[in-house]
């Protein structure tokens, strides 16, 4: 039996977590703009394709 999970609810909720991540490294080190943020939207998205590729194709989730 397949599970079923909600494909826009998991990228808006990364995309807010990216974002609120993207505020701290901001505001913690202002003085490292861009590359910091640079290397902070390549990890994300990695970890976001990583994550639908496990859950679709590790688990067997059907995206909804």
């Amino acid at each position: 039996m397949l599970k079923k999970f909600n494909l826009p609810l998991m990228v808006s909720l990364l995309a807010l977590l990216e974002g609120l991540v993207i505020y701290l490294n901001l505001v913690v080190h202002p003085d490292n703009q861009p590359g910091l943020t640079i290397v902070i939207v390549i990890l994300f998205t990695i970890a976001s394709g990583v994550g639908v590729w496990y859950r679709t194709r590790v688990l067997g989730m059907e995206i909804s």
